[in-house]
């Protein structure tokens, strides 16, 4: 914030505006959520849907902050946290396409009790995922909702069909979740195992680096970078309503399900097999509708981008605001510029050969192309004519300080050179506001 306000005066009116009592995340974020509502337009697109905590570190203590793990382990710093929608195009290429809702809670500093036990579908934090789709839903009913595990429970499938949600969900792993399919009980799997081959599909596994939170060791173990052959088997099923919520409501009855169960047959010696339960109502009558199923679901490791470019590219956690309400509302603005910087490397990655017009504005191009007339600061700033988005892409990063020998750029280096271009743009509108001025 002092980097872009430059002045003492600027950076308290910064300050005020982000702990203003009138100003809201919501307000921030919906002219935003309406251009990405016409980005969507009408044909299908993926509702990429997940939470992230934020951890601000420091002595002093922030108003309304609260604790990010559910047991008070060393990792548990004050802080809250985001759960988000971003939408993505269905086509393949997962171009993201805008944020259509954010929410965020906070959790108590003291966890309850053990003894004290509430059902999981009665949880507020459980209860996220369908209030957000059912907003979003309201709004663009074309959309795909694509969630993970922690979303996977019985109450959620029931309010997405009886609100005609469309949406793929994977199961949790090692629960041994019973079916009927065909007459035949069964846990899904088994059920699953009894049907044909659907599909065998060869997949590029990312690296994975160990995480320091210990609950995602487990769910989101440490991997190296491999080829996975999947083989992929769908049938439909009835999934039972869980005994203590029945014994709530009588009423409730089994739900009509299609499972996609997705396996690494032949992993490499001592490697954790790809294993996916897929849970769905989307139609899966072809190949066609069973590779759409698989696809949607691998597109969802693009909201983790996201937060990589809000954490790391925006640095939104090493912000000094001292309140809840004043990080929300920043929390509003530097989503919308990660968007952006998710945008920038995504079409690079997808069409490098793309016009810079599409992801950087007329007056950006000229100016990172005039930069190297400044000096040898900016020399290996280079947009040459008939530039692309890879070419954009690689100029700001290089603003940011990325050596070109160290491959393509990360998002720390994304980040720095985006907010460097838009600082010096900001200079070059005032000096043709100068100008103009003079002129008259």
């Amino acid at each position: 914030f002092p980097t872009a306000t430059g002045a003492d005066g600027e950076l308290e009116g910064v300050y005020r505006v982000f702990s203003n009592s009138r100003v809201s995340m919501e307000a921030v974020l919906e002219p935003h959520h309406a251009a990405t509502r016409q980005r969507c337009a009408d044909s299908d697109v993926l509702v990429l849907h997940d939470t992230t905590g934020f951890a601000f570190r420091g002595s002093n203590t922030r108003e309304g902050l609260g604790r990010l793990q559910r047991s008070g382990r060393a990792q548990s710093r004050q802080g809250f946290f985001g759960h988000f929608a971003l939408a993505a195009s269905a086509d393949g290429h997962r171009q993201p396409l805008g944020l259509l809702g954010l929410r965020t809670f906070v959790r108590a500093e003291k966890p309850k009790p053990k003894e004290f036990k509430q059902p999981r579908e009665a949880t507020s934090e459980a209860a996220r995922w369908a209030a957000l789709a059912l907003e979003v839903h309201s709004q663009v009913p074309n959309g795909i909702h694509v969630m993970d595990r922690e979303a996977d429970s019985y109450e959620n499938y029931r309010i997405f069909l009886e609100h005609g949600v469309r949406f793929v969900i994977r199961g949790r792993t090692g629960w041994k979740r019973i079916g009927t399919g065909d007459g035949i009980r069964g846990t899904l799997p088994e059920l699953a195992a009894r049907t044909p081959v659907r599909l065998t599909r060869q997949i590029r596994l990312s690296r994975r680096t160990p995480n320091a939170i210990g609950v995602l060791k487990t769910s989101h173990p440490p991997r190296e970078e491999r080829t996975a052959q999947l083989t992929v088997r769908a049938t439909s099923v009835l999934l039972p309503c869980p005994h203590n919520l029945f014994n709530r409501n009588p009423g409730l009855g089994p739900l009509p399900l299609n499972v996609v169960c997705v396996e690494e047959e032949t992993p490499p010696n001592g490697v954790e097999p790809v294993s996916w339960l897929l849970l769905t109502n989307e139609p899966i009558r072809t190949r066609a509708d069973v590779e759409r199923i698989v696809d949607a679901y691998r597109a969802r490791w693009t909201i983790e981008e996201f937060f990589k470019a809000l954490k790391t590219g925006c640095a939104f956690e090493k912000r000094q605001l001292e309140s809840l309400s004043a990080l929300r509302n920043a929390l509003g603005v530097f989503s919308v510029i990660a968007w952006r910087l998710l945008l920038l490397r995504s079409i690079s990655r997808i069409s490098p050969r793309a016009s810079a017009a599409t992801v950087a504005s007329e007056q950006q191009i000229s100016l990172l192309r005039t930069l190297p007339e400044l000096g040898p600061r900016f020399g290996d700033v280079v947009v040459p004519k008939g530039a692309t988005a890879n070419d954009i892409l690689f100029a700001i990063a290089e603003l940011g300080g990325h050596v070109k020998n160290n491959g393509p750029p990360g998002w720390q280096m994304i980040g720095r050179g985006y907010d460097a271009l838009l600082l010096l743009e900001l200079g070059w509108r005032a000096r043709e506001m100068r100008l103009r001025s003079d002129q008259s």
